[in-house]
């Protein structure tokens, strides 16, 4: 029991740690208060060992050793249902941005998963008349983020460059691609690779509180057009078409322009 509390005191202080620089000081006072309460119990038991005297001490010996099982138990319980809230926070919350926000490409952390996914306090409220400012990020073959840009006229809210990062509401981000219909072989100088229509799951997140607002479907182009040259995952086999930027509109224009 000792070297279970032991080290689920450490754990604790260690998920402190990580919600305070985290931007979640409740949590972090939660665990705070949970790595010091079988120390200061222990503490108050050393402190009045042998205060009483020999005889009242032998009577009340059995009482008191149960008290101090159930309360060993009790606290156990209460710190294995802390620390296993504190592995739930820190793999699947998102985490407050650190960093100056200085262009729209900064939000593609919030894209991330779990423990990667960032939410940004320097972003704007996602409140107010539209429109609100989004920044999107398409998945590239080799799984990494890359931002969306507008077609030449579209207004600059729409993930622009021009877009000052601190009036960003919304982030939309696609996740990795199913396979759709079959469009063509793509020959590359040492390989031949099947091209599909990517069919994708996009989720919209608010910049500033990293809070889900909403999710879409949307299909890649069903062009087959091969790109010139491509990354891709070890073990990947198959090349999908991204959405062409007025798709992206299609399906995100309620969010921005309502």
């Amino acid at each position: 029991m000792a070297k279970l509390m032991v080290l689920l005191i450490g754990i604790a202080v260690v998920f402190a740690a990580v919600a305070f620089n985290g931007g979640n000081p409740l949590v972090g006072v939660v665990f705070v208060l949970v790595a010091a309460a079988p120390v200061v119990y222990f503490g108050y038991l050393v402190a009045n060992r042998g205060r009483a005297g020999t005889a009242s001490a032998q009577a009340v010996q059995p009482q008191q050793r149960r008290r101090q099982t159930l309360f060993l138990r009790v606290t156990a319980l209460v710190m294995v249902v802390a620390v296993g809230y504190g592995v739930y926070w820190v793999m699947f919350e998102p985490k407050a941005n650190d960093k100056a926000l200085s262009r729209v490409s900064d939000f593609e952390t919030g894209c991330g998963d779990g423990m990667a996914r960032k939410y940004f306090p320097q972003a704007a409220d996602h409140t107010g008349a539209s429109p609100h400012p989004i920044a999107m990020f398409s998945i590239s073959e080799s799984g990494s983020p890359s931002q969306v840009f507008p077609t030449s006229g579209s207004p600059d809210y729409w993930s622009g460059n021009s877009l000052d990062p601190h009036r960003v509401q919304l982030i939309a981000c696609l996740d990795s691609p199913d396979e759709g219909e079959y469009l063509t072989d793509c020959k590359f100088t040492t390989d031949t690779i099947k091209l599909y229509r990517g069919v994708y799951d996009m989720t919209v997140y608010e910049a500033r509180t990293g809070k889900k607002v909403g999710s879409e479907q949307l299909r890649g182009s069903g062009k087959p057009n091969c790109p010139g040259m491509v990354y891709l995952k070890r073990g990947t086999d198959k090349l999908h078409t991204e959405p062409e930027f007025a798709d992206y509109q299609a399906v995100l224009r309620k969010y921005v322009d309502n």
